[in-house]
Formats: C-alpha cells, structure tokens, sequence
C-alpha cells in the first residue's frame, strides 16, 4: 500500500507537468509568425504568462512575456505578422535559442568569437545584415535584444524599443 501522500499528489503533479510542457512549447522566434498562447494552460500553472499583445500604432503590436523566474519578454510583431524583435530584461537570461530561433546559431558564433579572442566576460553582440542582437549582464541583472534590420517596419526606429 502507498502512502496516502503519494497518492494525494500524484495527480496535481503530472497536471502541473503537464501544463508547464504546454506553455513553453509555443513561443515565437525571431522571423516567424507569432503562435498563441493556450489562455487555460497560461492560467493553470505558475509558468509564464503572456499579456495580451497591444497595438503601438498600424506598423507593429508588442507582446509581453513575464517568465517564472520574473524576467520579462517583450516580441514586437510587423503587419506581416512576424516577429521583428525581441527585447528581455531580468534576474535569469532567457532562453535565447526559443527566442531567437533559426538565429541563434548567429548568437553562438559571436559567443565563439569572443572566447577565441580571448574575452570571458561582459556583453556578446553581433551586427549582421541578417541580426542585431546583444545580450549582457550578470547573475540577477540580464538585459539585451535582438532583431532582424530588414523586418523592421518602416518608418519605426528600432533605437526606441530597445532597452
């Protein structure tokens, strides 16, 4: 016989497993079309939660993500409905190949060149015609964006929607 505890949490676990795989499952990445959120698996588990997107003005809408561990996600999405930018801020780094999908391979070879330089510390950034991005910060302090030049919409200046 099993201990009543065990069998008393047994089925709030794997309900709570199984949401959190829900949740993290379906974020955008930069370039692709944004994916909504399953508003019942948001609000039954303590994962992250997406405020409604909100239109700026007719060239973009921003969505906003708050992860578990408090660090906020903005994802600008272009008329065309693809997401543009990425822009993070938080105690805990995101997990930037989520965010920064078939892109992120750019955000490794900068990682890369910077260790063969020699440099271990202090903020990564690559300026390609493909990706702008940059990521820096500590343990408790992380910031930086990302963001594809030819996705941005004219007229709209990438400077103020970063941090």
């Amino acid at each position: 016989m099993k201990p009543p505890s065990f069998t008393m949490w047994r089925t709030p676990a794997f309900a709570l497993a199984a949401s959190l795989l829900l949740c993290t499952s379906v974020q955008a990445a930069l370039g692709r079309a944004p994916q909504a959120r399953p508003v019942d698996a948001a609000d039954a588990a303590p994962a992250a939660r997406q405020l409604r997107a909100a239109p700026v003005n007719e060239a973009y809408t921003v969505s906003t993500l708050v992860e578990p561990t408090g660090t906020v996600v903005r994802e600008f999405v272009n008329a065309q409905q693809q997401v543009f930018a990425v822009v993070w801020a938080g105690p805990v780094l995101p997990d930037l190949a989520v965010f920064f999908g078939d892109h992120f391979t750019a955000y490794q070879q900068a990682v890369q060149q910077k260790r063969a330089a020699g440099q271990r510390g202090g903020g990564v950034h690559a300026r390609k015609p493909e990706l702008v991005m940059l990521s820096r910060g500590r343990m408790g302090n992380f910031e930086g964006y990302a963001y594809i030049p030819t996705l941005v919409p004219h007229g709209v200046d990438i400077q103020t929607l970063l941090p």
